[in-house]
């Protein structure tokens, strides 16, 4: 029971080597790091997050409206007016500090739109030298009047069986999800020593609670020190790029007309595409936003367990990849239907661990997302669930376990601040909570209870109806009427939507329920012949568990008491029992129950910068509905 958060030990057998196919995702850019975000995914109709509008093309129309071309799309370096300029003698100085560290006749690659030059400068200088680079022509297409563009070709590094690099450059700014795959494979096309530059825009502030597509300092440089790289140099060009993020926003911002024109939308267009390179602006001078030159070097000796492992996410494997991996963790059958629930349909995310490329996968920490009522604002939350790893964490749990290496990756990934998850939740068992909480991890918010009540002694008056098709005439709006009023009650806390679409995801989607383990109702009020709350129960060992109820503001402990009588006739049901955070069982006036300990602390996310445990604590409502696997 309740192994959601659980941590598997177990040797594995053997599994598929078959990929789900994908291909990496670059972010080549740079004054314009908005412009290449991937869409936010969506789960239940939701957007995590609306996408940022695309500024290469005004940035490119302003540079040829200047000077006549756009050869460049990066930042400059210099006081010069002319950002062209300005463009050179930072390429020029970026080249002069790979020259000192790639000697001739190294093979070098470079990725980016703006290297071109560099290319030819190199190769004379006696470096082996490709480039890859996006279709510039897309530079001459029309806008649409959203912003955005489809002219942009993918990019793609050499073929894996080529040479090995000396060194490889990338130009752009990366989103946070893009780094995990992004560094794999720039890791598997190096010599041992080789060397990676980069050079890009990062969040270097995520103190404040707002989404970025950007990736954060800490994460790029945690991530690469797991994935086996060490920082040799990091210069800051931060003042550079706020200058020429201003000098762009004068020459675009005196002819909107003549950039309007030739990239064929509306003024209007263009003055949005300007705010949005103010709040560039106001980013880099509130130091929220920086712009800084990488210079990494593939270790060939990494400390720590399977220091050679080859991560990546949800679309790097098959599910038939982690059966044997889930059975031999949790000693139970995999189940495909309730994996493409919670990862295919309820879009669940992961970071999964092979012990080599193209091997078997060896520890797996997955997640799965929930829109919430955070203190009255929506969001969203992911809950942690199938931890997985091997044995050697018996012995070890440190800092270079294989363990830490997996949770931590997917922390930064998707709980925080400035990520697609603002805050992560769970149902731990003690071992596991321990281990996070050694490591600083998870911090504590709460206890998980079980609320046992007594037999009533009084028969109800409401009316109790079954509700197994939701499609019914008027259930869907009285499912949603309830949960506007029931949220009035929780605006000093946090709370999983229950709105209908969650719902029907939950409890009519979820394949326990086409086995019949759910049975969902509608308490209706006899005077007012309308539905006063809707409730799942679920049986549980002798008694009945009460996964979740739906009712209206200030009358959840009278709709749990005819709940409780609705029960009580229920032939073979036992007791009521009801599992909820501590300090809300608190809160609610439930008479005549008793009150047993679950020996389940709920952790918070104390990894990534997000909400700290202080403000997190006593806050959450959870019941047994907000467990994935129940």
């Amino acid at each position: 029971m309740l192994d959601l958060f659980r941590i598997a030990l177990f040797y594995p057998k053997p599994a598929s080597s078959s990929v789900r196919g994908a291909t990496l995702q670059s972010a080549p850019c740079g004054l314009y790091c908005n412009a290449f975000s991937q869409l936010s995914s969506q789960i239940l109709s939701h957007k995590y997050a609306e996408p940022k509008p695309d500024l290469l093309p005004l940035i490119a129309a302003a540079m040829r409206a200047e000077y006549g071309e756009c050869v460049a799309l990066c930042y400059g370096l210099g006081e010069s007016p002319s950002l062209a300029d300005r463009q050179q003698s930072f390429l020029m100085e970026i080249q002069e500090r790979i020259l000192e560290r790639i000697p001739e006749g190294g093979k070098l690659h470079l990725r980016g739109p703006s290297l071109g030059r560099m290319l030819q400068s190199m190769t004379a200088a006696g470096r082996a030298v490709s480039w890859n680079h996006p279709n510039l022509l897309f530079l001459d297409s029309t806008l649409n009047e959203a912003g955005s563009h489809s002219g942009l070709s993918e990019t793609t590094f050499p073929d894996a069986g080529d040479a090995l690099l000396d060194g490889l450059l990338v130009e752009g700014s990366i989103n946070y999800l893009d780094q995990l795959s992004l560094l794999t494979r720039i890791r598997s096309l190096l010599k041992d020593e080789a060397l990676l530059f980069l050079f890009g825009e990062n969040l270097d502030d995520d103190s404040r609670i707002e989404h970025s597509p950007l990736a954060n300092l800490s994460s790029l440089r945690q991530l690469s020190e797991r994935l086996g790289f060490g920082l040799l140099e990091e210069k800051d060009y931060s003042a550079n790029a706020l200058s020429c993020v201003e000098r762009l926003h004068v020459i675009a911002s005196s002819r909107p007309s003549e950039i309007a024109s030739a990239l064929d939308v509306t003024v209007g267009s263009i003055e949005m595409l300007l705010l949005e390179l103010q709040a560039i602006a106001d980013e880099f001078r509130s130091g929220r936003r920086c712009f800084r030159f990488f210079v990494l070097q593939k270790l060939g000796d990494p400390p720590g367990e399977y220091a050679h492992a080859e991560y990546g996410d949800i679309d790097s494997f098959e599910p038939a990849e982690i059966s044997s991996l889930f059975e031999a963790s949790f000693g139970v059958n995999f189940d495909p239907e309730l994996w493409n629930w919670k990862y295919g349909l309820g879009e669940g995310v992961c970071v999964v661990a092979r012990a080599e490329p193209g091997g078997a996968i060896v520890s797996h920490y997955g997640g799965a997302p929930r829109q919430i009522e955070y203190f009255g604002d929506s969001t969203w939350a992911i809950q942690p669930c199938d931890v997985m790893v091997l044995p050697e964490v018996r012995r070890q749990y440190g800092r270079n376990s294989l363990f830490f290496k997996t949770a931590a990756t997917f922390l930064e990934r998707e709980i925080g601040n400035t990520v697609n998850h603002l805050l992560g939740f769970g149902f731990p068992n003690q071992k596991a909570m321990n281990i996070a909480l050694r490591l600083g991890l998870y911090e504590k918010t709460d206890d998980f209870v079980e609320i046992q009540f007594l037999p009533p002694q009084a028969a109800g008056s409401d009316i109790v109806k079954e509700a197994s098709d939701l499609e019914e005439d008027g259930l869907r709006e009285a499912i949603d009427r309830l949960w506007r009023s029931m949220l009035v009650r929780y605006q000093d806390a946090i709370i999983g939507v229950r709105h209908s679409g969650y719902i029907s995801y939950r409890y009519y989607q979820h394949p326990f329920a086409s086995r019949g383990k759910y049975r969902q109702y509608f308490l209706w009020d006899e005077a007012t012949a309308l539905p006063k709350a809707f409730f799942v129960l679920k049986p549980h060992e002798q008694n009945t568990l009460l996964m979740d109820v739906v009712c209206e503001a200030g009358e959840i402990e009278s709709v749990i008491a005819e709940i409780n009588r609705f029960v009580a006739g229920l032939a073979g049901a036992g007791r009521l029992i009801f599992w909820l955070t501590r300090e809300w069982q608190k809160r609610l006036q439930l008479p005549d129950v008793a009150v047993q300990e679950l020996g389940i602390e709920i952790p918070c996310n104390s990894w990534n910068p997000g909400p700290s445990s202080e403000v997190l604590y006593g806050a959450w409502w959870l019941t047994a509905g907000d467990m994935d696997f129940v």
